[in-house]
């Protein structure tokens, strides 16, 4: 591929997944003597990509809301959750990994809703010709990936699986955009990365897939609500109100994938079959809240622990509220 043309390949996948964090409005000019109930509610809710809300907008499902949203958009799902346990933020969605970093500094959040995903997202790759077959034969070798991400929970699971500890390989701490310079210039020996950039890398750059850690990761997204919206009985209802939502929409993303690709390809700036592939990974239903789903939440919190990532083991289930199963109902 020439510099031209991968430079204008990078600037899309940067513009995928860097946004400017938006400023949450507010209202302060006071309730002027009305009461709670005569006053119409605002939810602000956390978005990446602005992918939520055009999700919601494809599907029909901002339509007739009894409810206002502002919504406040993040590079990514650290920042949101910062803004959510601050009470700037009300509802937002996540990956599995940053959960555990908020839960691990008691951050006053709950898990609302899981999005069980059919397939894994992340990927361990190797360069095109290489002998590497699984993370054993990466022993003392350098493999890149974003700390604190989805990637380095996968590669926890599979060194992990392997009897392996994380100082048995040589951990380098890249971006994606880093992470896949170096891995296409030889300077390292893998790259645990997700989609978009793992797609690029393999229809590319012939990388080849050492595993992507099926039955090792959780498979899971998260929606997470700050302690302070649901303690609030009005704000408990909305949020009641767009879980149901949220939960139609992604069943209709799956059902109607030729009509979302390109929203969410024009979306993202990223071309079709690259946008068709990350959706492939991270589409799914969202699902009641049960044991399963806590285990393998809590399971990602030991990795994380065991690898003295985060400073404590925080108990997965305290961080999980079920009170929006119900909202679930009839959508699956």
């Amino acid at each position: 591929m020439s510099r031209k043309r991968w430079g204008a390949l990078a600037v899309g996948l940067v513009a995928a997944l860097s946004l400017s964090v938006s400023a949450c409005s507010s209202d302060d000019s006071g309730s002027g003597g009305q009461s709670a109930s005569a006053q119409r509610i605002t939810l602000t809710v956390g978005d990446q990509v602005k992918q939520t809300q055009s999700l919601l907008e494809a599907s029909g499902e901002l339509k007739d809301l009894p409810y206002d949203i502002d919504w406040a958009s993040f590079e990514s799902g650290p920042p949101l959750l910062e803004a959510a346990a601050a009470g700037k933020v009300d509802i937002g969605g996540t990956g599995d990994v940053p959960p555990v970093f908020a839960q691990a500094s008691g951050a006053p959040l709950k898990i609302v809703a899981v999005q069980s995903r059919e397939k894994p997202g992340d990927f361990l790759l190797a360069p095109s010709g290489s002998s590497v077959t699984s993370i054993a034969d990466l022993k003392g070798k350098k493999v890149a990936f974003t700390k604190g991400s989805s990637s380095n929970g996968l590669v926890l699971a599979l060194l992990d699986k392997a009897g392996l500890k994380p100082s048995d390989i040589q951990q380098t701490y890249l971006t994606p955009t880093e992470g896949l310079s170096a891995f296409t210039n030889g300077q390292v020996d893998a790259w645990a990365v997700w989609n978009p950039f793992a797609q690029v890398a393999i229809s590319q750059h012939g990388a080849k897939v050492v595993s992507d850690g099926e039955g090792l990761v959780t498979q899971q997204a998260y929606y997470l609500a700050s302690s302070a919206s649901l303690g609030d009985l009005a704000k408990q209802k909305a949020i009641s109100d767009l879980v149901g939502r949220l939960a139609r929409a992604n069943k209709w993303s799956v059902t109607h994938e030729d009509q979302w690709i390109p929203i969410y390809s024009k979306l993202t700036k990223l071309p079709e079959p690259v946008a068709r592939a990350t959706f492939s990974t991270s589409s799914g239903s969202l699902v009641p809240i049960g044991d399963e789903q806590i285990a393998k939440h809590q399971h990602l919190i030991d990795l994380f622990a065991n690898a003295k990532v985060i400073p404590n083991k925080p108990k997965a289930a305290d961080y999980f509220d079920n009170q929006f199963n119900g909202a679930l109902a009839g959508t699956n």
